[in-house]
C-alpha cells in the first residue's frame, strides 16, 4: 500500500481511519473513491491542513458548528458546504485513533452490536465504527443540518413557507428578521 507524506481532503474522500504503525507512529488510512492509501499524518492534521489549504480555520468551523447545534460535544465540521463536505468523528477529534466519516458518502448503516455499526460508503466500502446506530444517525442528522444551513447562507436562499390553497405565501429574504406575505401570481 502506498504511503503519502501529506493529504488534502476532497469531495471524493469517504473516510479517514487513524491507526498506529509497528513503531508507534500514528498515520491515517484514507479511503478516496475506489482507492485506499496511508498518509504520514494524523486525521486531525489532515483535517486542519485541509482547512488551512482552503483559507479557513478548524477552530472557526468548530465554533460555527457548536453555535448552530447548541454547543454540543463532538460536533461535525463543514469543510465546503456547496460540495457537501461535512465530516464527523467517532470520538473527540483531538484524541488519536478515531474514524472520520464524510456524511455525504454514507450509503447504509448496519448494526453490528449495541455499540458498533458497519458503515457502508457510496463506493461499497465497509467500515466498522465503534458507535451505536442511533449515535451515527444523530451525527448524520447534525451534518445534514449544517450542510443545508451553510448552503443556504452561502447562496442567500430565500426561505418560503407554503400553505396549500391558502392564497398566500410567506417569504423571508436572507438577513431579514421577519417574513413577508408574497401575493400569489395569476396563472
Amino acid at each position: 500500500m502506498s504511503i503519502r507524506t501529506s493529504y488534502i481532503i476532497n469531495q471524493n474522500t469517504e473516510a479517514m481511519v487513524g491507526e498506529y504503525q509497528h513503531n508507534g507512529e500514528e498515520m491515517t488510512r484514507v479511503i478516496e473513491g475506489k482507492e485506499m492509501f496511508l498518509v504520514n499524518e494524523t486525521p486531525f492534521d489532515i483535517l486542519n491542513n485541509t482547512f488551512i489549504h482552503l483559507g479557513f480555520d478548524l477552530e472557526g468551523a468548530l465554533k460555527g458548528a457548536k453555535t448552530l447545534l447548541g454547543g454540543r460535544y463532538m460536533v461535525p465540521v463543514c469543510i465546503n458546504a456547496e460540495l457537501g463536505m461535512v465530516w464527523f468523528s467517532s470520538n473527540s477529534f483531538r484524541k488519536s485513533g478515531g474514524i472520520w466519516l464524510a456524511y455525504k458518502h454514507i450509503h447504509d448503516l448496519v448494526p453490528i452490536s449495541k455499540k458498533e455499526t458497519m458503515v457502508v460508503t457510496s463506493n461499497g466500502h465497509r467500515i466498522p465504527v465503534p458507535m451505536s446506530l442511533n449515535h451515527i444517525d444523530l451525527k448524520k442528522n447534525q451534518s445534514a443540518f449544517l450542510h443545508t444551513t451553510f448552503v443556504g447562507r452561502w447562496q442567500g436562499i430565500k426561505k418560503f413557507l407554503y400553505e396549500p390553497e391558502s392564497g398566500f405565501t410567506l417569504c423571508k429574504d436572507p438577513g431579514d428578521l421577519n417574513y413577508r406575505v408574497r401575493e400569489n401570481e395569476e396563472k
